[in-house]
């Protein structure tokens, strides 16, 4: 591949089949964003070790770009080892609440207070060079706390779901997970937030016609509007944003900016949503969610009605489901997004430090750098202006690239995956692409690719968003379109949970949509068979 040279510094590498992970890396990565998200596998690492799993996950970078591979630390067959895994996951079901509350929670809150107590601009070079030392290490406790917790969540859910395709016929795939939508706390309570923002602006003239002239105003132009309902407006956009604001990084790279750091994604969130007339508000959905929840656990119910064991092993699954299943999404609002925006904008306010010292020119030149480099830059500032430009110059080619699925070993295309990552199905001869069905409902609509908040602006009511891949950050996005395809993932993917959580209808694990569907072209998807047509 001359156009994506490949170099193994270890022959054992030739024997693994590496994978890039288009779902949370799909774009070449910057220096200090490859530190980020070696800090992420790190995390998974020191899981693996708690769980003695019986595999690891190396990770390298290619062109910047990220490719993961399994390593085996048990022979063929792997099955028993990972049934003993899959045990201790189990078990963990009835702790996953506690640890939560107990663990994850108190030390993601002291970290978060940490990051917003921190004096980055009046503290001394030489301080905060160990701040930042502290500030890496905190974050990587997240990540740790991460793939602890979300274990039991995932467990129970591939437990419900297996227990519920072996009894109800033909349930096609990520049925069972409708019996626990409607109970993501978090992203519904920003939904609630949004929709009176926009409530207030589809209400008040002044604000209203702000809004429809061109691009939504900027939070300055917010600032110099007289009157009283803009101030109201704005107290209620600053608070919004300091309860939720850490949302809106797309993907697992530092590149991406949340909320907080640019509001303008939350405006023209707002300003989308005031073209729709008469959609269900985010109270209205969850009730939706909940009612089908209920409907779908009696139908079962009615399944199992003459065998009383297993309905109780029903009732049991579906109480731990709905109890702890939702951490499957809560965790990425806590851990994910938030650890992200912390390290983001502690990383700019650092940068800025160091371009008032002459090491770069502007802040975000940080990015550039390396973590390791940063506290002795900082102790002892040295102009490295010239290897920043030369890195950008670099992660600019790289970024033109177009890494391919695999390098190593092939990977055999198989319907076979589990309910994160998903099965990748070949398109058929006709065109037609085949995906996993995550979100039931038909629909048709214009394509739009968006790649991220900067194609934000290209979606309208009623279209199809085509992505790489989504988290909870899509959400107000999610609630204008018409359906969302992905390239990656399964039922239980982020992308898929945000879509039910909508009620939108999506298919993930479509592998190339992004790069196969034109955007504006008219298409058509099925959120249960996963089959989409481009027509």
């Amino acid at each position: 591949m001359s156009d994506f040279p490949v170099e193994w510094d270890d022959p054992a590498d030739l024997e693994l089949t590496w994978e890039h992970d288009s779902m949370h890396m799909p774009f070449a990565l910057a220096p200090m964003s490859i530190d980020y998200v070696s800090m992420i596998m790190d995390g998974i690492r020191y899981s693996h070790e708690w769980w003695d799993a019986p595999f690891r996950l190396p990770i390298r970078y290619i062109n910047g770009y990220a490719y993961m591979a399994v390593r085996y630390l048990v022979p063929a067959p792997h099955g028993p080892a990972f049934d003993a895994y899959a045990e201790k996951h189990r078990a963990f079901i009835a702790e996953s609440e506690a640890y939560w509350a107990e663990t994850a929670m108190p030390e993601i809150s002291s970290t978060r207070l940490w990051f917003m107590e921190t004096p980055v601009e009046t503290m001394s070079l030489r301080a905060l060079a160990d701040a930042w030392t502290d500030a890496w290490e905190r974050s990587a406790r997240t990540w740790q706390i991460h793939f602890i917790a979300i274990r039991g969540a995932y467990q129970i859910t591939d437990d419900l779901s297996d227990f519920v395709e072996s009894v109800v016929p033909d349930a096609p795939p990520g049925a069972a997970l409708r019996l626990i939508q409607g109970r993501f706390g978090r992203l519904h309570d920003a939904e609630v937030w949004l929709d009176r923002l926009t409530s207030m602006v589809r209400t008040e003239p002044t604000l209203r016609t702000a809004f429809d002239v061109g691009a939504p105003p900027t939070m300055e132009q917010l600032e110099s509007m007289p009157g009283e309902a803009a101030s109201r407006f704005l107290g209620e956009l600053r608070a919004f944003l300091d309860d939720h604001g850490h949302l809106g990084g797309s993907f697992d790279d530092l590149a991406f900016p949340s909320w907080i750091e640019e509001p303008s994604i939350v405006l023209g969130d707002i300003g989308r949503r005031l073209t729709v007339d008469g959609a269900p508000t985010a109270e209205e959905r969850r009730s939706t969610l909940l009612a089908q929840a209920d409907e779908e656990a009696d139908r079962v119910r009615a399944l199992l009605a003459e065998r009383p064991e297993d309905l109780a092993r029903f009732e049991s699954l579906l109480d731990a489901g709905r109890r702890v299943g939702p951490l499957t999404e809560i965790h990425n609002y806590w851990i994910d997004r938030l650890t992200q925006s912390q390290i983001r904008a502690f990383s700019i306010r650092v940068g800025d430090r160091l371009a008032d010292a002459g090491v770069i020119d502007r802040a975000e030149d940080v990015f550039y750098l390396r973590r390791d480099e940063v506290p002795g830059l900082l102790r002892v500032p040295v102009d490295r202006r010239g290897l920043v430009a030369e890195r950008r110059a670099t992660h600019e080619r790289q970024k033109a690239m177009r890494p391919p699925a695999t390098v190593g070993v092939p990977k055999v295309v198989s319907g076979e995956a589990d309910r994160f990552d998903g099965a990748r199905y070949e398109a058929t001869d006709d065109g037609t692409l085949r995906g996993t069905g995550a979100s039931a409902g038909v629909v048709r609509g214009t394509a739009r690719i968006v790649l991220g908040p900067q194609d934000f602006a290209k979606v309208t009511p009623g279209d199809v968003i085509v992505a790489p891949s989504s988290n909870p950050s899509w959400v107000p996005l999610f609630t204008i379109a018409g359906g969302v395809l992905c390239n990656t993932g399964g039922v239980v993917c982020h992308a898929a949970v945000v879509a039910r959580e909508v009620g939108l209808p999506a298919v993930v694990g479509l592998g190339d949509a992004t790069t196969r569907i034109p955007d504006g072209a008219l298409v058509e998807l099925d959120g249960t068979t996963g089959l989409v047509r481009i027509l």
